[in-house]
């Protein structure tokens, strides 16, 4: 018989909790998707597992966690901090689907609930859910932010969040 324990150990603990399998295919979408790593790549396997890599080159840092908002900001700010990277935090539910959270390099403040978007043979995009606030391609180059939106009207907005659900998979259940 399985028994949940509450003690936690002294030492060596992990500093972030494992992921689920479902939170680990949609992590390994995210990450070839954008570009930063092939799915050739021998490291991407166990980045996948532990739901964290990292980019030198981009200058950025990807995890994913299927905890709900606001848990798991502690351990991300002290990431970023200490890595000195923009970080993207991709967080999934089931039912919801994938959000994500940005904490840009330097900054306290987190910029949350952003969506998937992508334009035909295009860039990963994330936008954010309601109309307000900066938006972001995420590329092998790393994340830029745009104060301008990547779509001309609702219509591409759209069909555009529609496409990065389609391709790769960050759909929930409808």
């Amino acid at each position: 018989m399985n028994m949940i324990t509450l003690n936690r150990p002294l030492e060596a603990e992990p500093l972030r909790p494992w992921i689920t399998h479902r939170t680990r295919s949609r992590f390994a979408s995210l990450v070839t998707s954008c570009g930063l790593a092939s799915v050739e790549a021998a490291r991407l396997d166990e980045s996948i597992a532990r739901g964290f890599f990292e980019d030198d080159d981009a200058g950025v840092v990807l995890t994913a966690t299927s905890c709900n908002r606001p848990l798991f900001y502690p351990e991300c700010e002290l990431l970023s901090q200490f890595l000195s990277q923009d970080l993207v935090l991709m967080r999934f539910d089931p039912l919801d689907g994938a959000t994500f959270d940005v904490l840009l390099e330097g900054s306290q403040t987190w910029l949350c609930n952003y969506l998937a978007w992508r334009r035909d043979g295009g860039a990963l995009w994330l936008v954010p859910a309601h109309t307000a606030g900066p938006f972001f391609r995420l590329s092998k180059e790393g994340l830029d932010a745009f104060e301008g939106a990547p779509y001309e009207n609702g219509s591409q907005r759209y069909a555009g969040i529609i496409r990065a659900i389609e391709t790769p998979s960050f759909e929930g259940r409808f």
